[in-house]
């Protein structure tokens, strides 16, 4: 095996325990708030973290910035500049949130009431949880893209079990009910920050890249840029195939559904959720190796290594899924009916597949500064919310088993053919990047 090979192997494994680390504490504080605090409240915070999910995309744009600018950063003097530009964007992050946080104050009640919510208090203990979680994004990036992976698989463990450990003290002793369940993610993403904050060792360099040929000059790729904008969009476009079908049944169903949509369709879509944790670190091993290497030609040995592991461990696992659904049921959220929420699992779990394997394919575009998926990925999510609350009488006509499996079929639609873009991208890509003379 070689050197590089099992370099990247040795950080794949690494990643991995340390998601599954953090990704066990997070399923545990899943199975904690559906115990500890009922399917109502279950609920509630399921959609609490679906507007954290799409609302906070701009966290995949500053973490893909920031790894971007610290995996390109060749010299200490280039990445003390990068650090430097980082720490204004951090400051520009908290401006802006302090901006948004004025507007919640006339428009918070009303939100509040049409998500069904107690008050107005758990949107902005939610707004502290998006603040917290962009910051610490700017930390994951700086980690990744010096590809101190040891740094960030500690904030994934102090994050994921921080929080499970948050979750049960404050659902337990103090507020047993929607702002205690999202008070202990925003505690446990302040565990994170500080894992990230020790990390953090200034003068540092990423790994060493490798040089282009002799002679051969840095041709960079048609469509390329450093934005934050096309970031940005991108990362709200994803999340919102993965998340707007929380906000649409927040809004949507009758309060007296609430009950039985957290046992039957929130333990599916947490059991994907899962899934993609399971083989989304490979991704993020991939991405600093091919952004250093793109310029000289390298880095497509660690994007094959990934896609071809993603496929083949996402595939195992949803197979597994598909045959013995209620098993997960059992391990990561005890107390839900299996027989309620057994039925969708597999339909989550491959879809979740689609949409980790599109991420694979989109991330080899980041790395390489191309963004040409972005209005493709923006389509998709603009028809996809429009297929929800465009024919919310038909899919939720009859009872609610029938209403959800409506929904969930259109979840796995849209994230196939999330995959099926990104592949046709990836493959005109490749077809056009230029040869060296």
């Amino acid at each position: 095996m070689s050197e590089s090979r099992s370099r990247f192997l040795k950080q794949s494994l690494w990643m991995i325990a340390a998601t599954l680390g953090g990704g066990f504490g997070m399923a545990l504080v899943h199975g904690s708030v559906s115990k500890l605090g009922g399917a109502q409240v279950y609920f509630q915070f399921k959609s609490l973290l679906a507007i954290f999910y799409v609302v906070g995309a701009a966290q995949g744009a500053l973490w893909t910035l920031a790894a971007r600018e610290t995996a390109t950063a060749l010299t200490c003097e280039a990445l003390d500049r990068a650090r430097g530009r980082l720490r204004r964007l951090a400051g520009t992050v908290v401006l802006v949130m302090g901006v948004a946080g004025l507007a919640l104050v006339p428009g918070g009640a009303l939100l509040a009431g049409h998500l069904k919510l107690p008050s107005v208090l758990p949107l902005w203990i939610t707004w502290g949880l998006i603040l917290a979680s962009l910051l610490a994004a700017l930390q994951r990036g700086i980690l990744q893209g010096r590809q101190d992976f040891a740094g960030l698989g500690s904030m994934s463990i102090a994050d994921g079990l921080g929080r499970f450990a948050s979750v049960v003290l404050i659902l337990t002793w103090i507020s047993n009910d929607a702002s205690g369940a999202i008070g202990g993610a925003l505690t446990g993403t302040w565990f994170a920050m500080a894992a990230g904050y020790r990390a953090l060792r200034p003068g540092t360099l990423p790994e060493a890249a490798p040089s282009p040929p002799s002679g051969e000059s840095v041709q960079p790729a048609a469509g390329t840029g450093n934005g934050f904008w096309p970031l940005f969009l991108g990362a709200a476009a994803l999340q919102a195939l993965t998340q707007l079908d929380n906000l649409f049944l927040q809004g949507a169903i009758p309060e007296a559904w609430q009950r039985e949509v957290g046992s039957r369709y929130s333990p599916g879509a947490q059991i994907g959720f899962a899934l993609s944790q399971f083989t989304v670190p490979l991704a993020l091993v991939m991405f600093p190796k091919v952004a250093r290497g793109a310029a000289g030609g390298d880095g497509r040995q660690a994007f094959r290594w990934t896609l071809l592991a993603t496929a083949g461990l996402g595939v195992l696992a949803a197979l597994g899924c598909t045959f013995l659904p209620w098993l997960p049921v059992k391990i990561l959220l005890p107390g839900i009916p299996t027989e309620l929420s057994a039925p969708l699992v597999p339909w989550f779990v491959w879809g979740m597949l689609a949409f980790t394997l599109a991420n694979v394919l989109v991330s080899d575009r980041m790395a390489h500064g191309d963004f040409r998926y972005v209005p493709g990925v923006l389509v998709l999510a603009a028809a996809y919310a429009a297929s929800l609350w465009g024919f919310e009488d038909s899919l939720l006509r009859g009872s609610p088993a029938e209403a959800l499996q409506r929904v969930v079929h259109r979840f796995v639609v849209f994230n196939l053919a999330l995959l099926l873009w990104a592949v046709a991208v990836s493959a005109w890509a490749r077809r056009r990047r230029p040869t060296s003379p």
